[in-house]
């Protein structure tokens, strides 16, 4: 659907978009393992291969190279409940982020180590 009204921009522009949650929420993932929390970062790293996958097998399924799975797009598509789980598996996502400590409070506390 995408596709048909927006052409390659709009497709491009929606798998770019895809890419950048994906790099966010390993990005995430990996500030959560430097700040020790393991639990956190894998919270992070599996909702992001959650909904990579998920939107590699929707593609893949509209472009004709996979067989059909019946899975959404995420955040796209329309699916009572997929789009729900989406929502909340992002909404966990911005809790893991907003825990770290701000940034001004990491280099004060790395002043104070040395």
């Amino acid at each position: 659907m995408i596709a048909e009204e927006l052409g390659f921009a709009g497709v491009a522009l929606v798998i770019a978009l895809f890419a950048w949650l994906l790099y966010r929420a390993y990005a995430i993932g990996r500030q959560a393992a430097r700040l020790e929390r393991p639990f956190a970062a894998l919270v992070a790293q599996g909702i992001g291969v959650w909904i990579g996958v998920q939107a590699f097998i929707n593609i893949g399924v509209n472009m004709g190279v996979l067989p059909t799975k019946g899975l959404t797009l995420p955040l796209l598509s329309f699916g009572g409940s997929g789009i729900v789980a989406n929502c909340i598996a992002l909404a966990i996502l911005l809790r893991d982020r907003l825990r770290e400590p701000p940034l001004a409070a990491r280099v004060h506390c790395m002043s104070d180590a040395r």
